[in-house]
C-alpha cells in the first residue's frame, strides 16, 4: 500500500514538473471556484435559479414588458376567460383589466418587498448576532433575550397591529415619502432577523476561539475590524442561505396579509391582493385565482431550491451532491 501512495506521490510530481517545464501554470481554484462547481451540478437549483432571473426580469421591467397598464379598462371583454386574442393569456376580470398584466405587475412589488425585507433582516439579524457572539457575557444574555422576545411574538397578530396602527397609505415622515410597500417590508423585518441572528451568534461563539482571531488580536486589530473583516467571511454560506429562505417567507406572508385585507393595497399591486380580488368568484372566473396562485408558488418552490443548492455548495463538508 505505502509503495502504491509513494508511485502516485511520484507520479504527480513528475507531471507538475512537465507541466512547468512545457510552460503550464496549474491554476489554484478558491473555496468560491468550487462552491460554484457544486453549485452547476445541482441541476434543479440552476433551473430555479434561472427561473428566478427571469421573473425578477419580468417584474423589473413591468412597464415595457406587459400588454397593458395595471389598471387600464377593456370594457368590450370583460371577464374574458384566457385567451389568444388581444394577448390575454391570464384572461381578464370584472372590470375588462388584462390579468397577465396585473400579474407582471404584482411580481414586480411582491419581489421589491421580499428583497428589502432579507436585506434589512439579513443587516438586523447578523449585527446582532455577532456582537452578541463575539463579545458574550452580559452582552449575549441582554441580545439573546431580546431576540428570545421577538421571537416569542405572535407574528400574525403583531403584522395585522402594525398594519392597521401604521395605516394602509403612503406616509410622510420628516418630509419623506415612505411608500406603503416598504412599509410592509419594514414590519416584516422586523419580525425575520431572529433567525439569522441566532445563527450567527453560534458561530461567532465558535470562531472567536480559534487560532486567527488571537493572531488578529495580538496583532493589535480592533474589536469591529475582527468581527467584520476576519470572523464575518467564514460565516458568509450561512447568511446567504438563510436570506433566501426569507425572501420565500416573504413573498408568503406579504402575499397572506394582502389576500385577507391587511397589506399592499390599490393603487399598489400585489400578487396576493389579486388572489383576494378574485377568491369571491369561485369556480366561475377561476383564472383571477389561479394565475396568480401559481406565480407564487413557483417563486416560492425556485428560491427554496436555490437556498437547498446554496447550502450544499457552500458546505465543504457536503459530498453528496442532488440533482
Amino acid at each position: 500500500m505505502s509503495e502504491t501512495r509513494q508511485g502516485a506521490a511520484g507520479a504527480t510530481a513528475h507531471e507538475l514538473e512537465l507541466s512547468y517545464e512545457s510552460g503550464v501554470e496549474v491554476e489554484a481554484r478558491s473555496q468560491w471556484a468550487y462552491a460554484r462547481m457544486r453549485f452547476m451540478r445541482h441541476r434543479l437549483a440552476v433551473v430555479s435559479l434561472v427561473v428566478l432571473i427571469l421573473i425578477g426580469l419580468v417584474g423589473a421591467f413591468a412597464p415595457w414588458i406587459a400588454p397593458y397598464g395595471f389598471d387600464e379598462l377593456d370594457l368590450d371583454n370583460t371577464t374574458a376567460p384566457p385567451t389568444l386574442e388581444g394577448w390575454h393569456l391570464f384572461g381578464t376580470d370584472q372590470l375588462g383589466r388584462d390579468y397577465l398584466s396585473r400579474v407582471i405587475f404584482g411580481i414586480r412589488t411582491s419581489l421589491w418587498v421580499a428583497l428589502v425585507v432579507a436585506l434589512l433582516s439579513t443587516a438586523i439579524g447578523t449585527t446582532i448576532g455577532a456582537v452578541a457572539g463575539y463579545f458574550g457575557g452580559q452582552v449575549d444574555n441582554l441580545l439573546m433575550r431580546f431576540t428570545d422576545l421577538i421571537l416569542t411574538l405572535p407574528g400574525l397578530a403583531v403584522l395585522l397591529t402594525a398594519a392597521v396602527y401604521f395605516g394602509q397609505d403612503d406616509s410622510v415622515v420628516f418630509g419623506v415619502t415612505i411608500p406603503q410597500p416598504l412599509k410592509i417590508g419594514l414590519i416584516l423585518a422586523f419580525l425575520f432577523w431572529t433567525s439569522v441572528a441566532r445563527i450567527v451568534r453560534g458561530l461567532f461563539l465558535s470562531l472567536r476561539e480559534k487560532e486567527f482571531v488571537e493572531a488578529a488580536k495580538a496583532a493589535g486589530a480592533t474589536d469591529t475590524r475582527i468581527m467584520f473583516r476576519h470572523m464575518l467571511p467564514n460565516c458568509v454560506g450561512p447568511i446567504i442561505v438563510n436570506a433566501t429562505l426569507v425572501v420565500a417567507t416573504a413573498i408568503l406572508v406579504e402575499a397572506a396579509l394582502s389576500f385577507i385585507g391587511f397589506g399592499i393595497q390599490p393603487p399598489n399591486a400585489a400578487l396576493g391582493k389579486l388572489i383576494s380580488d378574485g377568491q369571491g368568484e369561485g369556480f366561475n372566473l377561476w383564472w383571477l385565482v389561479t394565475f396568480p396562485g401559481l406565480v407564487i408558488v413557483i417563486i416560492a418552490l425556485a428560491i427554496n431550491f436555490v437556498g437547498d443548492g446554496l447550502r450544499d455548495a457552500l458546505d465543504p463538508t457536503q459530498r453528496r451532491v442532488r440533482g
